[in-house]
């Protein structure tokens, strides 16, 4: 049976906040940088135009969108190929894919679009440059593509029951920016392009791949029939969204980049804590605020998933929310607040259930929570401060890191579980310590594990160590460089660490990834084990040639009659 989770009163306490089980528990919100990139869009009046679509009537060939900002122009290429059907595969292993995708700088020659044709459908066997930014592909949805197409070559439009139970056309098997694969980093695409924000030009990609996949149904039904092949109409085609099925490859971003986490989850509680200063609540806002919780409960009850922990998760939240609601109701209009809302959740719901409270009481506040949107960045720098005394060290470690140094590590199901990358794919692992080879390439990403060893290893040496200088420690001890810098670094980003141990036997390691993809504002969970899922990106979003300032956020959780 699921059991309700329940914080303790500390409700800012980050090691509530930061355990894997709050984390696996996370929404999209207004902060998620899907929604302020389309804020951004339409604020800065960004144009997306299709300048070439080269396909052949089976739909194989390349298609090209221009985006126009204030700062310059990018492109998105995309190229559609024939592969067998048994070559289809979610799996990071796969050598090919029914599209490939690149976002460049500038616009494309017919020459550069020979040098991406060689390249591009190759993914990480292929060449990069620093000129393009984004690098993606994409997989047809066996069960919803051909339908789809069948139903609009006939003149006729797919019952969105059919849409719903699937939630895409195309779905994403990796999104690659920052970096990898020689492509632009972040440090180079923040000071030369428009993609200041983290995240947002692997999010404009995906917006424009699901208007692409939208384009290639209606291509190919019009080739299949033209003379009643229709296009799929509005309300049908906006419930269609961007499918993405991720993996372990996305946990280590969230303990590789500690100070970003903290800078993402600092911003959302910031937000919360400037609502909830406001005690004036108006009737209408709580009016409206029950409309968002019936609009959640909706979704819940549509969101199909096979995984018995999601379903359960989403039964119960389903439940509770009517206990919310009831709450909401029944509290009179003076002696309503936030807070006490929050509070109220907290000792009585499921951490999914609050996470959803959150976000929905977040979307009735958009001057305070947009702005904030707009400063998720920092730079991730570390340095150690050489001068201090390893009683200094000590003092942070048993001030920020209890939560660590408490764990018992010598028992085996506390460090069962190794971090490694596949020298085939370059892509991270898990592996069990004592019962597979390979410990030996460990990755240094069990933190607990690292600080709970610094720590216990100091008290070990002689009490006179506690006035040595980190400089004079580390000329000694030099293995313990890189988690001395780390533990003074984060001294002050409460938000930072994962405070759990992600080294143990039972660690669901897909929590990590739904905290990620929470803030990439990814939506309908569909776990298919501990360690990958699939999402849906843009679902209910409206396309760019309806978008505007009036429904650019008013799109999450979308259900069937949300267009209505």
């Amino acid at each position: 049976m699921l059991q309700k989770l329940q914080m303790n009163k500390n409700h800012d306490s980050s090691v509530n906040i930061m355990s894997l089980h709050r984390m696996g528990s996370r929404y999209p919100s207004r902060l998620s940088f899907s929604r302020s990139m389309l804020r951004t869009m339409i604020k800065e009046q960004w144009n997306i135009r299709r300048v070439k679509f080269d396909l052949n009537s089976q739909g194989y060939g390349n298609a090209i969108y221009e985006i126009d900002t204030p700062k310059k122009t990018y492109s998105l290429i995309c190229f559609s190929q024939y592969i067998d059907d048994r070559a289809r595969s979610d799996r990071v292993i796969a050598n090919t894919w029914d599209t490939a995708y690149a976002l460049v700088i500038g616009k494309i020659s017919n020459d550069y679009v020979e040098r991406l044709e060689k390249n591009i459908p190759l993914q990480e066997s292929g060449r990069n440059t620093s000129k393009e930014l984004v690098l993606s592909r994409a997989n047809k949805s066996v069960r919803l593509f051909e339908k789809v197409v069948e139903c609009l070559a006939n003149g006729l439009q797919p019952e969105i029951e059919e849409i719903n139970s699937v939630g895409y056309l195309l779905r994403t098997t990796a999104v690659y920016g920052s970096g990898k694969f020689g492509l632009a980093d972040f440090e180079r695409v923040k000071t030369i392009t428009h993609f200041n924000q983290p995240f947002r030009a692997e999010m404009l990609s995906l917006y424009i791949i699901r208007e692409f996949s939208i384009q290639l149904v209606e291509h190919i039904a019009y080739h299949r029939d033209p003379s009643k092949a229709v296009k799929l109409k509005k309300e049908i085609k906006q419930h269609i969204g961007i499918g993405n099925a991720t993996g372990l490859g996305m946990a280590p971003f969230v303990i590789k980049h500690p100070k970003l986490i903290h800078q993402w989850v600092n911003q959302f509680e910031k937000t919360l804590d400037i609502i909830k200063k406001n005690t004036h609540i108006k009737k209408d806002n709580i009016e409206k605020y029950i409309s968002l919780l019936l609009k959640s409960q909706t979704y819940l009850n549509e969101v199909l998933t096979a995984d018995k922990l999601q379903k359960k998760k989403n039964n119960q939240s389903y439940e509770e929310l009517s206990k919310i609601i009831d709450y909401c109701k029944n509290t009179s209009l003076e002696n309503f607040n936030w807070s006490q809302l929050i509070n109220y959740a907290e000792n009585n719901v499921s951490f999914d259930t609050q996470e959803i409270l959150k976000v929905q009481i977040i979307e009735l506040y958009p001057e305070v929570a947009d702005p904030l949107a707009e400063n998720m960045s920092i730079s991730d720098d570390l340095s150690i401060n050489t001068d201090s005394k390893v009683s200094d060290l000590i003092e942070i470690i048993e001030k920020n890191y209890s939560w660590a140094i408490n764990i018992n590590f010598k028992e085996k199901n506390n460090n069962y579980l190794f971090w490694y990358v596949s020298e085939e794919k370059l892509e991270p692992r898990l592996g069990e310590r004592y019962n597979e080879p390979g410990a030996n390439l460990e990755q240094p990403l069990g933190i607990a594990k690292m600080v709970y060893d610094l720590y216990k290893f100091i008290k070990t040496l002689d009490n006179k160590i506690i006035f040595f200088t980190i400089t004079e420690f580390l000329i000694l001890y030099p293995e313990y460089r890189g988690v001395i810098r780390r533990i003074q670094s984060l001294n002050n980003f409460k938000y930072a660490e994962v405070k759990d141990n992600i080294l143990a036997k039972n660690v669901l390691p897909i929590n990590m990834l739904r905290f990620k993809l929470s803030f990439f504002g990814a939506s309908r969970y569909d776990p298919k084990s501990d360690k990958w899922l699939r999402v849906n990106f843009f679902h209910g979003a409206p396309y760019f040639e309806d978008l505007n300032i009036d429904n650019s956020d008013q799109w999450g959780f979308a259900t069937m009659n949300s267009y209505i």
